[in-house]
């Protein structure tokens, strides 16, 4: 049933526990009740009016799909941020910091970002739309929506007189390395907590170990990639071999775990004086894709790195539009759990997105060292043919991994308390966002409940209660049997309203005023 109801509200006032709903008698609900919310009842009927959360009505009365409005945000400048949210200052192009294990290597592939000092607008995305009600109470004019709201005159079909040059993406790729482990759970948790992505970098003989912690990377829609067996680096980069023979056991332990099929791989240590041009052309032409990283947390350049620590490395790391952080989730590595949230805060409030890496992201590379730390042999034919014929077997199977844009988590931020929604748990349509009404109101402290006979769905929130009728009862198995409101509409009848929002292609987030 996840047909929704649109706009004429039947308000009334009840003193009294019964109520005549549709020729029959209503009882005041067990959610109500176990609330001791018993004054006021208010029954909102099927022609329940969204008002729009994302992009506002089109010159033609039409309104614009939130997608294609995502989408189109490089074209069309928006200049509603929230009054008090401020965009951070650009200053000179440096080049990234960049260090591998025990080195100073710059990659090569750095990115051309712009340093951004001070605080960024947390909420505001390039691509998309941030139409907050401070925003919308523009002096450079308004005009009213179809609910009479009063709307920023830089709306999507009217930008800037003056537009800024576009602002470019910011994106965070978080690698997390030497996992999964018994710190992995903790770390998935405050992802998933946070509403983001990220690539884990797995060992293959962690995964064998820890088969059901790879398996929820994966189901919780994060990036798994090979990070070889055992990271022994006097194996690995001493002989090719065995470096790809470790490589393509840690693929099969991955596939047992979790059924993907992977072409993301990081280099223990980095490529930096381990990898000549040998390695990089075999396991290129085997179909895997070698990332480094352009931002070091520093939580294993010895035992113990304090979180303290860890973020003060993070915080002096050099900006650009493309990072790529590295930190670890493996045994002793505590602190780096504990570092993690203020981590994501930093990146987040300087407007970076954070994604998953695919094999569509062009690789950050070391620089080639001008010499090996390792004696050995260059890389021969002969070497590279089994992991080359290996890697093809893959390809020509269709299992392996390949791009797809991943929809973003739907977070709701009320104080410190979030509600995540992962995509398929909510819906953008006709301009505004679709949320389950019972997880809405329970997040926040209400109750929901369904009568079963009737299906009418009671939600008693901030001393109110209201009624949802449902005009198809019993649900088609299709439809299902739970329901979607809309959320600023729904809020707005329990008097609750939304401060900001923040909605592109990547980021989907929304502040609930306390």
């Amino acid at each position: 049933m996840r047909r929704v109801v649109k706009a004429s509200i039947c308000a009334a006032v009840f003193w009294f526990g019964v109520m005549e709903f549709g020729g029959g008698l209503l009882y005041k609900g067990e959610a109500a009740r176990s609330l001791g919310e018993t004054s006021y009842v208010q029954t909102v009927s099927r022609q329940y009016e969204a008002r729009p959360l994302l992009g506002e009505p089109a010159e033609d009365g039409s309104k614009e799909n939130p997608e294609q409005a995502a989408a189109s945000g490089d074209k069309q400048q928006h200049a509603s941020i929230s009054a008090g949210k401020k965009a951070g200052n650009p200053n000179s192009t440096p080049e990234p910091e960049n260090k591998g294990a025990g080195n100073e290597a710059k990659p090569a592939a750095a990115g051309n970002g712009n340093t951004q000092e001070g605080k960024a607008g947390a909420k505001t995305e390039g691509t998309g739309h941030n139409h907050s009600e401070k925003a919308s109470q523009s002096n450079n004019g308004s005009s009213s929506g179809e609910d009479g709201t009063k709307l920023s005159s830089q709306t999507v079909n009217q930008p800037p007189a003056e537009p800024a040059a576009a602002a470019k993406k910011k994106v965070v790729y978080l690698t997390i390395d030497d996992g999964p482990s018994k710190h992995t759970p903790e770390v998935l948790d405050i992802l998933k907590r946070e509403g983001i992505k990220a690539t884990f970098f797995a060992l293959g003989e962690q995964v064998e170990r820890n088969p059901d912690i790879a398996k929820r990377i994966v189901e919780e829609g994060h990036a798994i990639g090979n990070h070889t067996y055992n990271h022994k680096y006097e194996k690995l980069y001493g002989s090719f071999a065995e470096f790809a023979g470790q490589v393509m056991r840690t693929d099969d332990a991955i596939y047992a775990a979790t059924g993907v099929r992977t072409t993301l791989l990081r280099a223990p240590g980095g490529t930096y004086a381990n990898f000549d041009q040998g390695y990089f052309d075999a396991l290129a032409a085997a179909g895997y894709r070698v990332h480094d990283w352009n931002v070091d947390s520093g939580d294993s350049k010895r035992r113990g790195v304090p979180s303290t620590e860890i973020i003060a490395n993070i915080k002096k790391s050099k900006l650009a539009d493309t990072l790529n952080v590295l930190i670890h989730d493996s045994a002793g590595h505590e602190e780096s759990v504990k570092a993690l949230p203020a981590i994501i805060h930093y990146y987040k409030n300087l407007g970076y997105t954070f994604e998953p890496l695919d094999d569509s992201v062009k690789p950050m590379h070391f620089q080639t060292a001008s010499k090996s730390k390792w004696s050995r042999g260059k890389v021969t034919e002969a070497d590279k043919a089994a992991i080359i014929k290996y890697g093809k077997e893959l390809d020509a199977s269709g299992v392996r991994q390949k791009s797809a844009h991943r929809e973003p988590a739907l977070i709701v931020h009320r104080g410190d308390a979030t509600l995540v929604l992962e995509a398929g748990q909510y819906r953008l349509a006709s301009g505004s966002i679709y949320v389950p009404l019972k997880d809405l109101v329970e997040w926040m402290g209400g109750a929901a409940e369904q009568d079963e006979q009737s299906g009418v769905v009671e939600a008693s929130l901030a001393g109110k209660s209201l009624f949802w009728m449902i005009d198809t009862w019993p649900p088609s198995e299709e439809n299902g049997s739970h329901l979607d409101v809309p959320l600023r509409s729904t809020l707005g009848e329990f008097g609750i309203d939304i401060e900001d929002y923040a909605i592109s292609k990547d980021r989907r987030e929304v502040w609930i005023r306390e």
